[in-house]
């Protein structure tokens, strides 16, 4: 298995390229690609795990932390750090986001946002398995680094959908070349995103949502996700994407604004490359508690608790 990681990296491209993962509860995390998304479902503490391929040694390890602070004069603040684990890599990325309101109606609005930080990848080579004792070239790209992150995004939302678009890392990587002229070493991607609130009834709510990235290398990524709420309390839903990948989650909030997730992904479709193992995911939410927050302000129109 240690040799086929070594295949993957060598033939993927030199230098490595870093890409974001997928999330099963983007809905509640757009903000870690797009910064518009800050403080939409009010102000909230995220931790968000993913553990893919289970039984793959070394796979892919997600673990983030989003914070959203109450909103202040149209303005909202939060601050994310993400670390992606797979196999010789391992980057944290730390960021912080920035979203303003501008009311365009009662019903609607338009966020601005931006975001700005840093990555730090470590990448270790010694991990690789070697067929001969001698040095191989290939592997002097793989270097650790540290680089700078700047993002921006917009995000329009009405009582009954939203859409949004962003770049995430304008400069993801900048490096010096032999001649000290800057280089790009990883790629900027595009991040779409909408969704819509269909209320059945008083209690029964159905939630699609899709998100698309764009990669400059390598496939781009369509997720599509079916949530049903039943009474703000009680969620399930179906999740697919276009890389035969199938899944499902449910979701659960208390009445003190905690909620607790579990998602669940398997391989689709007869890829024979593709890697048969399942991937896990969970989710725990805190709201805090903010004094006045309107239906454009919340994709899931959920009830934000007064201080009082």
């Amino acid at each position: 298995m240690r040799r086929i990681f070594f295949i993957i990296l060598i033939a993927c491209a030199t230098p490595l390229l870093s890409q974001e993962s997928s999330i099963i509860f983007n809905r509640y995390n757009f903000s870690v690609f797009n910064p518009a998304y800050t403080g939409i479902e009010g102000p909230a503490v995220n931790l968000n795990s993913r553990m893919q391929w289970v039984g793959v040694e070394d796979a892919p390890i997600t673990n983030f932390l989003v914070l959203h602070l109450p909103q202040k004069k149209n303005a909202t603040l939060g601050f994310t750090v993400q670390n992606d684990r797979v196999y010789v890599e391992n980057k944290t990325f730390a960021t912080i986001d920035y979203s303003y309101k501008l009311q365009v109606s009662d019903n609607s609005s338009i966020y601005l946002g931006l975001k700005a930080g840093a990555l730090l990848n470590n990448i270790n080579a010694n991990k690789i398995s070697r067929s001969y004792t001698y040095a191989n070239t290939s592997l002097a790209a793989l270097e650790n680094y540290f680089s700078p992150i700047l993002g921006a995004g917009f995000t329009y939302v009405s009582d009954k959908f939203f859409i949004g678009g962003a770049i995430p890392g304008l400069i993801n990587k900048l490096g010096f070349n032999e001649e000290w002229a800057i280089t790009n070493r990883d790629f900027t991607q595009l991040h779409l995103s909408g969704g819509y609130n269909l209320n059945l009834s008083d209690k029964i709510d159905i939630k699609p949502t899709i998100s698309y990235r764009s990669f400059r290398v390598g496939p781009d990524l369509l997720n599509g996700i079916v949530e049903v709420d039943y009474n703000k309390r009680l969620s399930i839903g179906g999740i697919f994407t276009n890389n035969n990948t199938l899944g499902g989650f449910f979701k659960i909030k208390t009445n003190k604004g905690l909620h607790l997730g579990y998602g669940y992904e398997f391989p689709s479709g007869s890829d024979n490359i593709s890697i048969d193992s399942s991937t896990h995911e969970f989710m725990i939410r805190i709201d805090l508690k903010e004094k006045v927050i309107s239906n454009s302000d919340s994709i899931n129109k959920q009830t934000i608790e007064d201080e009082n």
